[in-house]
């Protein structure tokens, strides 16, 4: 049994070779399952994007009609006028109402946002509750005499017991008339 013959050699041969191709095969067949599953997720989330945005181009109007009256609460100032003066009376107005104190601020440049231009306060120092800074805030975004947004805020403990202190960013939104 030690030496094999010419047939049993070749025999022996054509079973690896077909032992090897086989395994190739399970290879190259696993490897695309794996692939084929990739695809179908990549396929999947294409398809969700595809009808996310179909009901979002149907919803154009609807859009469009929203940014529309927006844009009519919108206030206007005159070309070349100066805003940051109203923009700091109203937050000062607002603080004092909610019981906070505002001791640094100062405007920066005015910045073009599409047809919105957009005014930064710095406040570098305020004192509050947090009640009355939640107070501020919520009115801040919500009232009818400008649109504001609070774009940075930071805050600690006080060394007044119960109070916060810190600064934010309040952002001024406007539009100047043509």
């Amino acid at each position: 049994m030690g030496k094999m013959g010419l047939k049993e050699k070749a025999v022996l041969a054509v079973v690896g070779v077909v032992l090897m191709y086989a395994l190739a095969a399970l290879l190259f067949f696993v490897s695309a399952s794996d692939q084929w599953k990739k695809s179908a997720k990549q396929y999947a989330a294409a398809c969700q994007k595809c009808r996310d945005e179909r009901r979002l181009i149907g919803e154009k109007a609807k859009w469009a009609e929203a940014y529309e009256e927006e844009k009519a609460h919108m206030p206007l100032f005159e070309e070349g006028k100066n805003t940051d003066t109203t923009w700091l009376q109203k937050m000062d107005e607002l603080a004092v109402k909610h019981h906070m104190s505002i001791s640094q601020r100062q405007g920066g440049d005015e910045v073009e946002a599409g047809e919105v231009l957009e005014l930064p306060i710095d406040v570098k120092n305020w004192e509050g509750a947090l009640e009355s800074l939640v107070k501020f805030m919520h009115e801040l975004e919500n009232t009818d005499d400008g649109m504001f947004d609070i774009r940075s805020i930071s805050f600690k403990p006080s060394s007044k017991k119960g109070y916060l202190r810190g600064s934010f960013t309040l952002t001024c939104a406007y539009m100047r008339e043509k």
